[in-house]
């Protein structure tokens, strides 16, 4: 028994509410994004900590460098005053050494201090006090070598300059020690601010990772279960198409029997009605007048054309009916030379000229293919042009990819042989392309030409049941090419 489902439309794929997988790439890019944008300003903020924690090792350092330079500076005075007061030259030597000291400290804190203007111009101002002590105590030297000793030389002036000096040295180191810890206090502060902010700055990037990746977690969890509903709504609208077609299916067959059943019981009765009107005509036909007997023609001649209609149902029904399984490769070639040779007598009446080229071989039936070839050649004969010789061109290649995508019955990842007859017939109008495929449709009165009709829709259900198709292209009053699909036959 087959499921019943309820009619509804088309399942909704792409819900609004329902998370695009374009979404939720967006939101993984904005996580990786805050990851990324995290990653560089925790990096950025780490290298400002390293930056001021090495400045103030500087700072440091320079404070250390000015507080022996003014030990230095101490020591030379006190060997000054030792040597004047004394003479002793062991004076002389350790304030030899203690200027060496100083300057070797005064390079230092130069290179220090080099990118701080107000450091380096305090350091010029100390470098010449110093300069101006040592002038002062050099000539206090000499005095000394010359006279030895100093006495007369010392004076209240002298020790007053000595003092002046003393103190603006003591000054301009001050000086130098406070704008240093003025550049320590602003170091300091610029490190803990950095210190601090790094901690906010990672934890709050974090939170918005954290909660972009949830969210694209929870838009991905959204997503396959979207997807699941979605599935199954296919998968059920899949059944329920496969149902129909189940359906279709069923009542194509009893179509096809029917129409096989109907056509096969009523050549019974056609049958006799030609016997009797031929009997009739045999026993009679001295007692009818002229008349009578073209009413008992007409019956005759309708009797005819019904029982040819019948057969052509019969065969149409039994194209659909049969299957592939004795299926083989046939010869193309062999199948048009015997097709050729049945139309003989009508090939050399209507003068035709029929070029064929090479054939390829193909998976299929001979009396299938025998009935396509004679239907179209006989098609491209009984529509030529008055007093003009058919010519009929059959060819044959490989169909491109764009011509076997214009039919959407065919498998597109499938190669097809591509089949051509082509004429130059009286052609028809292209709006009626598709008709003349239909179960006995006509362009043409009976009377202008003779037939039932069907030929081309037993051509085309034969050729779909192996998997191809066919189709026509004319120019009216120039000719017309019916050309069909097959796939080509793989080992």
């Amino acid at each position: 028994m087959r499921k019943k489902f309820p009619k509804s439309g088309n399942p909704q794929l792409n819900d609004q509410s329902t998370p695009s997988m374009k979404r939720i790439k967006i939101y993984a890019i904005i996580s990786l994004i805050l990851i990324m944008v995290g990653s560089g300003v925790s990096y950025w903020t780490s290298q400002r900590i390293s930056f001021y924690t090495s400045a103030l090792m500087e700072t440091q350092d320079v404070l250390q460098r000015t507080s022996e330079l003014y030990a230095s500076i101490l020591e030379r005075e006190t060997n000054i005053r030792g040597f004047v007061i004394t003479g002793d030259e062991d004076f002389l030597t350790n304030y030899q050494q203690s200027l060496i000291d100083a300057q070797m400290l005064l390079d230092k804190l130069n290179d220090l201090t080099s990118k701080n203007d107000t450091q380096q111009k305090n350091l010029e101002v100390l470098e010449e006090l110093i300069k101006d002590r040592v002038n002062t105590f050099e000539s206090t030297v000499n005095y000394f070598n010359e006279n030895g000793s100093l006495e007369g030389f010392v004076d209240q002036s002298r020790v007053s300059n000595a003092l002046v000096g003393y103190r603006s040295i003591k000054q301009t180191v001050t000086a130098i020690n406070d704008e240093e810890n003025r550049v320590f206090v602003e170091r300091n502060r610029s490190l803990l601010n950095n210190i601090n902010a790094l901690p906010f700055i990672v934890g709050l990037i974090s939170l918005f990772s954290i909660s972009v990746g949830l969210i694209t977690l929870f838009s991905i969890f959204h997503y396959n279960k979207a997807q699941k509903i979605a599935s199954r709504r296919i998968q059920l609208y899949q059944e329920k198409l496969q149902d129909q077609l189940y359906l279709l299916d069923d009542s194509n067959k009893e179509l096809e029997q029917f129409a096989y059943v109907a056509s096969h019981d009523l050549q019974e009765p056609l049958r006799k009605i030609t016997a009797f009107s031929d009997l009739f005509m045999e026993q009679y036909a001295d007692k009818l007048d002229g008349e009578g007997e073209l009413y008992l023609n007409r019956i005759t001649v309708a009797a005819n054309r019904m029982r040819r209609l019948i057969t052509d149902l019969l065969e149409y029904s039994r194209a659909g009916r049969e299957n592939n399984e004795d299926s083989k490769v046939i010869d193309l070639e062999e199948v048009m030379e015997t097709v050729l040779d049945d139309l003989e007598i009508a090939i050399l009446e209507k003068k035709a000229t029929i070029s064929v080229e090479q054939l390829p071989q193909v998976l299929g039936k001979e009396t299938e293919f025998r009935q396509i070839f004679q239907n179209l050649i006989s098609n491209s004969l009984k529509f030529s042009k008055q007093d003009v010789p058919p010519k009929i061109e059959i060819s044959s290649r490989i169909a491109t990819r764009e011509e076997v995508l214009k039919f959407p019955i065919l498998d597109s990842e499938t190669e097809f042989h591509l089949i051509s007859f082509k004429d130059n017939g009286i052609g028809f109008d292209e709006d009626y392309s598709e008709k003349i495929f239909a179960i006995f449709q006509r362009l043409h009165g009976r009377e202008a030409f003779e037939g039932t009709g069907i030929g081309l829709s037993i051509s085309r259900k034969i050729l779909e049941k192996y998997n191809g198709t066919i189709y026509a292209t004319s120019v009216k009053g120039e000719g017309s090419t019916f050309s069909f699909f097959l796939p080509v036959v793989t080992s």
